[in-house]
């Protein structure tokens, strides 16, 4: 008999985590983010945190992925929406979310 293996219900893959990992990186270079952090919430569910802020460090977005919606989601550390979808479309969202508390993009 096989074991059955039972991932956690809203998995990020491998390829997923790279890209976001990059992404990281990215906001990091533009000085929009300090770090990143792979977290995990609920039942083992992966969380990716983008932080901000240099010696007053604070969480600044978060990053999950929603089976049920097959969907990536990203919300603020309070917990608003920022953006529900494909996780490119994601990717390019937080890009401008950033670039805007950054303020250099105008709303």
């Amino acid at each position: 008999m096989d074991k059955i293996i039972e991932l956690p219900h809203n998995f990020i893959g491998k390829e997923d985590k790279e890209r976001l990992e990059s992404f990281g990186g990215h906001l990091i270079a533009h000085g929009r983010a300090t770090r990143w952090h792979w977290g995990s919430h609920g039942e083992g569910d992966d969380i990716f945190e983008i932080y901000s802020g240099g010696a007053d460090e604070r969480l600044s977005a978060r990053v999950n992925r929603d089976r049920d919606l097959d969907a990536f989601c990203a919300t603020e550390a309070s917990g608003r929406l920022i953006f529900v979808g494909p996780l490119d479309h994601l990717m390019a969202s937080l890009d401008e979310h950033f670039s805007r508390l950054h303020e250099e993009l105008r709303n």
